[in-house]
C-alpha cells in the first residue's frame, strides 16, 4: 500500500506535541523516584503510540534499549512497511525525536 508522507510541518508538530506530553508527565512523576520512572517510562511511552494509532498512524516497536535509569532508556517505533521505515519515533527517556526516512 502506498503512504502518503506526512509533511514536514506536521512532523514538527507531532514532535512538540509528545514532547510536552512528555515534559508534563515527567514533572507529575518525577517526585516518586527514579526507580519509578524508569518502570513508568516504557508504558507511558506504548500508551502514547496506543493513541497515534487510534488516529491516523500505524506505528509499531522497532527496538528496545531499556535501563534502569530512566536517562538512557530507548525506545524506537516506526510506521513503514518494514522496520525502520516510514516516520520514526525515537525516544530517549522523556524525550522524542521525531524524522521521517521516506
Amino acid at each position: 500500500m502506498l503512504r502518503m508522507t506526512p509533511d514536514y510541518i506536521a512532523l514538527l508538530n507531532l514532535q512538540e506535541e509528545l514532547n510536552l506530553k512528555l515534559k508534563n508527565t515527567y514533572e507529575c512523576e518525577v517526585a516518586k523516584g527514579e526507580d519509578h520512572l524508569a518502570d513508568f517510562l516504557i508504558y507511558y511511552v506504548e500508551n502514547l503510540v496506543n493513541e497515534l494509532n487510534k488516529n491516523k498512524w500505524s506505528f509499531g516497536r522497532d527496538e528496545y534499549s531499556g535501563d534502569k535509569n530512566f536517562r538512557h532508556s530507548e525506545q524506537w517505533w516506526s510506521d513503514g512497511n518494514e522496520p525502520g521505515e516510514g516516520t520514526i519515533l525515537h525516544f530517549i527517556g522523556f524525550s522524542v525525536q521525531v524524522e521521517s526516512l521516506t
